[in-house]
């Protein structure tokens, strides 16, 4: 099976600026509330598009990030409290092999090839936990350190 080439992912946050400030750090439904469409984008044609709980989804990134060395790339998941994933599975994942990786949504495309190599991957999904880091935090002008500890976070069944 080919990899594909390029992805992309995006997102725009749904909420105004002033939604959520330092001040709400420890409080989990305004947390929850704060929303972004987010898009995943394979060699130019749209493999997602879904409205996500954007602190939640960050902190899997956060906690996905701190886990990976040069030697050892962990999967990455993403699973949001408000659905039950024992049905369903994760929101977006990405499960690596030797030196290839597939990202996967259960509200994906499924038609589309969504295997990349291993380094494609984490790059994206490092990439995207900088930079939304940046834009949380600027857009909202919080200090996501502030809020880590607090956000929800819902880690896979095995």
């Amino acid at each position: 099976m080919n990899m594909s080439s390029q992805i992309i992912c995006t997102y725009d946050f749904l909420n105004s600026p002033n939604a959520i400030s330092n001040s709400s750090a420890k409080d989990i439904p305004t947390i929850l509330s704060i929303e972004a469409s987010f898009k995943i984008i394979i060699d130019h044609a749209l493999y997602l598009e879904t409205s996500i709980s954007i602190f939640e989804f960050y902190k899997s990134l956060y906690r996905w990030k701190r886990l990976v060395t040069s030697s050892f790339t962990p999967a990455f998941y993403y699973y949001s409290v408000e659905f039950d994933h024992d049905d369903e599975g994760a929101i977006v994942s990405m499960v690596p092999s030797t030196d290839q990786g597939r990202i996967q949504s259960i509200w994906g495309d499924e038609r589309m090839n969504t295997v990349f190599p291993l380094n494609t991957l984490v790059m994206c999904l490092s990439d995207l936990e900088r930079s939304l880091r940046i834009d949380l935090e600027t857009y909202f002008e919080i200090k996501l350190d502030a809020f880590i500890r607090h956000i929800p976070y819902s880690s896979p069944k095995l």
